[in-house]
């Protein structure tokens, strides 16, 4: 048969708390016992009390392996949530005004416009590093995956050659400069 020495001190402040009595969070464990024991409550009583938080102490807790388990399954639906999102995100569109002879970006739905405004803004025969190119405000506008599209597109088209340059920014970790054809 289980006794109050057998119960954790959480447990004796539960049990406490349920009969009415207010434990010192100060008291060692002894202390709180002997409170439990003064406070006059029917034996059948105290060991039916006994009884229920002793089996709370002996119902194992849920094991780390279960809470991994969980954690992996979880993480697995945000993944597939993720890849979802990301599948119905189109391509993020932008379109060129032009106001006082600069082109302005805003948004609409084409990859062709950002092709065609990174070519208006870079003449023939010169070079912008990428870290220039994304401090440019309208370009900052764009998404930086749509831009790496747009970029790789135009290197495609034969429109840029590409170097390494001294950008801390490189696209693909390699391209950090881009020289108009």
């Amino acid at each position: 048969m289980a006794n109050l020495s057998d119960l954790t001190v959480d447990l004796l402040d539960k049990l406490a708390k349920e009969i009415g009595i207010k434990l010192n969070k100060k008291d060692k464990k002894s202390d709180r016992i002997s409170q439990i024991y003064s406070a006059g409550l029917e034996e059948q009583r105290l060991n039916q009390l006994i009884q229920k938080y002793y089996k709370q102490k002996s119902t194992p807790k849920k094991r780390s392996k279960d809470v991994i388990s969980e954690l992996k399954g979880r993480v697995k639906l945000l993944e597939e949530q993720v890849k979802f999102l990301m599948s119905e995100i189109s391509v993020s569109k932008v379109s060129v005004m032009k106001e006082d002879d600069r082109g302005l970006l805003t948004v609409t739905t084409d990859l062709a416009e950002i092709k065609k405004f990174i070519k208006s803004i870079i003449s023939p025969g010169e070079s912008i590093t990428i870290d220039e190119l994304i401090e440019i405000n309208e370009i900052q506008k764009i998404p930086l995956i749509t831009l790496k599209h747009s970029i790789y597109d135009l290197i495609d088209e034969n429109v840029f050659d590409v170097g390494e340059g001294n950008s801390r920014q490189k696209i693909g970790g390699k391209i950090g400069i881009l020289v108009r054809k």
